[in-house]
């Protein structure tokens, strides 16, 4: 028996759950997903910027700063198609991308030099940089980038103002502005004005001396050596030497405490020099070149007198006399966009003379205006509208014409005088008249949103073979002086003060609601007042009235259109003349031989218009309801408007029109199909022309003569076949016109 150990059976015991090892790919797979996640989230955003050079650009170097920050890199840069500008492929940071709008300006800084300073000193050790001002808008990618490096913010606390000047004599970016010689702000940026007559120069004012500048402050033009000479004389005047070097400007706020304190984007006058600012606010006028206008014309506004003028100059054509005015300060107020300047003069027979303007003389008058403030007026030659007498509400009235109105007429409601007419001007594209009108207060609850205005002036007559002569009146003072009627609905909610209303010609076309338009006519066929304007067969307008434009015979047409056909006011609305014609088959327009001519019309589809230029022959090509088609042959034999189009002897449509084609090889003739044959044709239709007679002859069979019908042989006609099943054909489709014989 041996004495070596039993060994021990193993144990085998089974893991439950997973394993510790699967652990490791775990992790690693958490690792890599917020690798992914951070490499995502911190993606740079790719963007072009197109600049006129690269000077200064380097790929991998240069930056984007935004106030100091950097924001992003230049990638890389290539030469544009058009071989005069580069692309700059820029990298963006993520955190950048609210800045990226349309709007958004970028620009290179560089070191700059000037009399005012020196900018961009910091780009001597880090190199150039491309700077950027966030702007609005929509999401954006692509940028050009702008010239200027100096671009002015307006993000800084302080007063941001604007001067209006005849010229930047002098004044640079960065320009001080002084008050009492001691610096408080600066030039931020000069430009023309859209109407490149004067300059704007952005002011930028600290905020510790914001408090300085008050509404009637005063600046001017520090710059340079003034010298002004008046023998004997002689006044030399100079800033300091850095406003003489770098350009200036002063400031003085005249003692007063009551004026209030100035705001951003206030505008004031940047006077040339001390002594036109002391004196007061300098206006421009332009008058008429045969204005006869002095030195020392006094300015008046409402009897109050409130500058004078200081100088005038003619155009180098003669054609318009500026006047240089001096206004009070306290007068400010009154120069807006709105004002309106003019020569008033002593004339026994203006519209309302005065003793006190007798006396007074000529005189240049102001009637103040609203809107901003305003320096630089054209003035009129005669007064649109003078303030009232009393107080009421303000209306406005628009006509095509003034007829006998004029200022002082009165405004009429149940023939009794509730207001009067303040003036009268025309509109700025020249195509109505508008009439100011003032509603006296206790009165003016009778005018409604839905109120109707007519000319109740004169006498009124219209003629016509349906309804004969008619007569209208209005009474005895409004025939003598011209006058305005209107009529309310009581239920309409109150007008408010300025609202347009329509001056219609009389009360009946108050009542149609009538859309007043233009019309010019070719020479042509006759037209007189009162035609009519059919559209379809259906009247819906009439000539109001006529003239002749010139010895050709054009004609000018103010008409009206009823409520119903609005809808032709539309740009590539087409209008022409139709006029009886007598044919073999019959009279065409028969009615137009007892009434006269009439205007015909087919709509445009554009935008909203009251002037039309009419053809001088209908349009060729008139879709109707139904299907439209365009048939071509060489020649239109006996085809003519009118001529029916027949499928077995039934006439299922008719011809609309027809024109040479583009290059005059073919005739191109449409034909209308009426809805309930519409289906009868398809690709596989065959059109013949079956007008007039068709003859032939042979030496055995003798002479063939043949014909449709006698319509066709006075008035042509089409016939079409359909052998086959084929696809429908749409609006517009086009197929060849064989003749009769051709099979």
């Amino acid at each position: 028996m041996s004495n070596e150990p039993i060994p021990e059976r193993a144990v085998i015991r089974q893991h439950k759950g997973p394993s510790v090892v699967w652990l490791l790919p775990l992790l690693a797979a958490l690792i890599a997903g917020w690798l992914g996640y951070k490499s995502y989230t911190e993606a740079g955003i790719m963007i072009n910027v197109v600049f006129n050079s690269a000077e200064g650009l380097e790929s991998g170097k240069t930056r984007v700063l935004y106030k100091g920050l950097p924001t992003g890199e230049v990638r890389s840069m290539h030469l544009n198609e058009d071989m005069r500008t580069i692309t700059a492929r820029i990298e963006m940071h993520a955190s950048a991308e609210p800045l990226l709008t349309e709007d958004t300006l970028f620009w290179l800084v560089k070191p700059e030099v000037s009399l005012s300073g020196v900018s961009g000193l910091e780009t001597l050790l880090s190199g150039y940089y491309i700077g950027v001002r966030p702007g609005t808008g929509a999401p954006a990618r692509q940028f050009t980038a702008t010239p200027d490096a100096l671009i002015a913010e307006h993000d800084e606390e302080g007063l941001y103002i604007s001067l209006y000047a005849e010229s930047a004599r002098s004044l640079n970016r960065g320009s001080p502005v002084y008050f009492r010689d001691m610096e408080i702000g600066r030039v931020l940026d000069y430009r023309l004005t859209d109407d490149y007559q004067q300059v704007i120069v952005d002011l930028y004012i600290d905020p510790h001396y914001s408090h300085l500048i008050r509404k009637h402050s005063r600046f001017w033009n520090a710059s340079g050596i003034e010298v002004s000479a008046n023998l004997p004389d002689l006044t030399l005047r100079m800033g300091s030497l850095a406003s003489i070097l770098a350009g200036g400007i002063q400031v003085h706020t005249p003692d007063n405490g009551d004026v209030p304190l100035a705001e951003r984007g206030d505008q004031f006058m940047l006077y040339p020099s001390y002594e036109a600012a002391a004196d007061g606010i300098q206006v421009y006028v332009e008058f008429p070149g045969t204005t006869y206008l002095k030195e020392g014309t006094e300015v008046f506004s409402r009897g109050v007198q409130i500058g004078r003028v200081t100088g005038t100059r003619i155009s180098d054509d003669l054609q318009n006399l500026q006047a240089r005015l001096l206004i009070d300060p306290r007068a400010r107020g009154l120069l807006r966009e709105g004002s309106r300047f003019w020569i008033s003069r002593a004339d026994l027979f203006n519209e309302q003379p005065s003793l006190q303007n007798l006396l007074r003389g000529q005189h240049v008058e102001l009637i103040p205006g609203a809107g901003g403030e305003r320096f630089r007026f054209r003035a009129v030659e005669t007064p649109a509208i003078l303030p009232a007498s009393f107080t009421g509400l303000a209306v406005q009235l628009r006509a095509d014409t003034l007829g006998s109105i004029r200022r002082g007429s009165p405004i009429l409601y149940r023939e009794m005088a509730v207001g009067e007419v303040l003036g009268h001007e025309l509109s700025d594209s020249g195509d109505e008249v508008i009439v100011h009108a003032m509603i006296r207060q206790r009165y003016q609850h009778l005018v409604r949103e839905g109120s109707r205005f007519w000319n109740a002036s004169g006498i009124r007559s219209r003629f016509d073979l349906q309804q004969g002569l008619q007569v209208e009146t209005s009474s005895l003072a409004a025939i003598a002086t011209g006058g305005i009627a209107f009529s309310s609905d009581t239920n309409g909610a109150p007008a408010i003060a300025g609202q347009p209303f329509t001056l219609y010609p009389d009360e009946r076309a108050s009542r149609e609601n009538y859309l007043s338009i233009q019309i010019e006519f070719p020479p042509g066929p006759s037209l007189q007042a009162g035609s009519q304007i059919r559209f379809r067969d259906q009247v819906v307008g009439m000539i109001d009235n006529l003239k002749v434009l010139d010895s050709t015979g054009r004609l000018l047409a103010q008409a009206i259109l009823y409520q119903e056909g609005h809808f032709l006011a539309r740009s590539g609305t087409a209008f022409w003349v139709v006029e009886p014609q007598i044919r073999l088959t019959g009279i065409e327009h028969a009615e137009g031989l007892l009434t006269g001519n009439h205007v015909a019309v087919e709509p445009g589809r554009g935008e909203e218009t009251s002037r039309f230029v009419a053809l001088d022959e209908p349009p060729a090509w008139r879709p109707r309801p139904g299907l439209n088609l365009v048939l071509t042959s060489p020649t239109l034999g006996s085809i003519a408007v009118g001529s029916n189009v027949f499928h077995r002897g039934v006439a299922v449509g008719q011809i609309t029109g027809f024109q040479l084609s583009q290059d005059a090889s073919r005739v191109e003739i449409y034909a209308n199909i009426r809805p309930r044959y519409e289906q009868l044709i398809n690709q596989s239709s065959v059109f013949r022309n079956i007008g007039g007679l068709r003859a032939s002859a042979g030496l055995f069979k003798g002479v063939d003569i043949s014909a449709q019908s006698l319509e066709t042989i006075l008035a042509g006609g089409i016939e079409f076949t359909t052998p086959d099943a084929a696809e429908p054909v749409s609006d517009g489709s086009h197929f060849q016109l064989l003749q009769a014989d051709n099979r």
